[in-house]
């Protein structure tokens, strides 16, 4: 994404999450929008067949959250994890909200950012339908290196809906 201007950095208060903590559950209103500073983190929902499948990654320099359950102050229908020690910036939503009526400089900040995390998903969404399993593969080691380096394979593989044997053949073949 875009650093952080110090008229919000301000404003938002620091956390930290170990591999394996969530940041947002299923079911809970999401408090908090945060901004990735350090480490990974995805999001998941359970399909109908109660299988976990990953909806993205979270990278340094991202802002995190469930965004429907955030902006709507709605139950979440995804969890969000850290993959790894992950290092946030984050900002509630009644905070937000005041920054946002209080400063235009705030305001075109947050829709720019909002516009490219739609375009972002616009994106994936195109790549899934359009593309193989070897070019989904490809396409997602160009766009986010980090998640290739520092997600397990079952999530890549999730995420680019694909079984982990197709994507361990996919990075073999890539390798040889």
């Amino acid at each position: 994404m875009f650093p952080l201007p110090d008229y919000i950095t301000e404003k938002l208060q620091q956390k930290r999450l170990n591999p394996g903590d969530s940041f947002v559950e299923e079911g809970q209103i999401a408090k908090y929008l945060a901004f990735v500073e350090t480490g990974l983190l995805r999001s998941y929902q359970i399909d109908y067949h109660g299988e976990e499948v990953t909806t993205n990654f979270f990278v340094k320099g991202s802002f995190c959250s469930a965004f429907h359950s955030f902006y709507e102050q709605a139950p979440s229908f995804e969890h969000i994890e850290a993959l790894t020690t992950v290092r946030l910036k984050i900002i509630g939503y009644d905070t937000l909200q005041t920054l946002l009526e209080d400063s235009l400089a705030v305001n075109q900040y947050c829709r720019k950012s909002i516009e490219k995390t739609c375009i972002s998903k616009d994106v994936r969404i195109s790549k899934m339908l359009k593309l193989d399993a070897r070019e989904r593969y490809l396409w997602l080691a160009e766009v986010q290196p980090a998640v290739i380096e520092k997600a397990p394979l079952k999530h890549i593989a999730s995420y680019l809906g694909m079984r982990p044997e197709t994507l361990s053949r996919i990075r073999k073949s890539i390798i040889s």
